[in-house]
């Protein structure tokens, strides 16, 4: 995800607020089944990768029939997600990406059941500009369920998110 020699320093201010935006954004697509619109915030060549899939999904080409899967499936069974991002840490690199870590809850809601924790998730991205907003290079995402998020995200510390 990092090359070592990429120094990262946290970010403040209005770049938080600007990252912050765009994946409040990004989630809204994703729970109200925008699948074009949220896949669109990946880059062309996007990684996503996570340990509750059996292999990492590349580009727009593989996220694509996934993401409408998944939403189909839940169509199918009434359901609705929410994702929820919280603990959003920020770091921009020397190459102009962005790193960034949070929490991600996904709440799933049904007309005949209770709301209930679908998902608790550790989230790491590396993001680039695009225009006016940012997109995703390469998505890592550990399911708690599936095991420590040190399985499938490397250590921020020794990954290039240190201090200048």
């Amino acid at each position: 995800m990092s090359a070592p020699d990429v120094v990262a320093t946290p970010v403040a201010g209005e770049l938080y607020h600007e990252v912050h935006q765009f994946y409040a954004q990004q989630m809204y697509l994703l729970d109200e089944h925008d699948v074009d619109g949220w896949v669109n915030t990946f880059a062309e060549d996007g990684v996503f990768v996570s340990n509750g899939l059996p292999e990492p999904l590349r580009g727009h080409a593989e996220l694509l029939p996934a993401t409408r899967a998944g939403a189909d499936r839940r169509d199918e069974r009434g359901v609705v997600h929410r994702h929820l991002m919280t603990m959003l840490a920020v770091w921009e690199r020397s190459d102009g990406t962005l790193l960034t870590r949070a929490y991600v809850l996904v709440v799933e809601t049904g007309r005949e059941q209770p709301t209930r924790t679908w998902a608790n998730t550790v989230i790491q991205d590396v993001l680039a500009r695009r225009g006016d907003s940012w997109v995703v290079l390469e998505r890592r995402i550990a399911l708690d369920r599936k095991g420590h998020a040190s399985s499938v995200l490397p250590d921020v510390s020794r990954e290039g998110a240190r201090p200048a």
